[in-house]
């Protein structure tokens, strides 16, 4: 569908094919749409399995695992890349992700 003024107003929204019209920060902007492609490769599969696995992780905890994590979330302790206190939902996905450490002892 596209809506078109006349040359006096000039506003075409919707799609036309392959061009799609919209308005970019008050201006009018004609793109062309493209689908996108289907090609995942087994890396990207691996890891969105391992991401959902973590979610469903996450919404399985009991009440006292989440306070657990909470209040270690909380004390701000644990920080991402950018230095921001993780909230424990975010903590919880990368306890979750993250590959453990393990050390023997010999």
């Amino acid at each position: 569908m596209v809506l078109i003024n006349n040359k006096t107003g000039d506003i075409k929204k919707g799609k036309q094919g392959e061009a799609v019209y919209q308005l970019h920060y008050g201006k009018q902007m004609r793109r062309v749409r493209r689908e996108k492609s289907g090609n995942v490769s087994k890396v990207q599969e691996r890891r969105r399995g391992l991401f959902r696995q973590a979610l469903d992780w996450r919404k399985g905890l009991n009440r006292h695992d989440r306070l657990v994590i909470e209040q270690y979330a909380y004390q701000g302790h644990f920080r991402d890349s950018e230095g921001v206190t993780l909230t424990w939902d975010r903590m919880a996905l990368k306890i979750a992700l993250e590959v453990p450490l393990v050390e023997v002892l010999a």
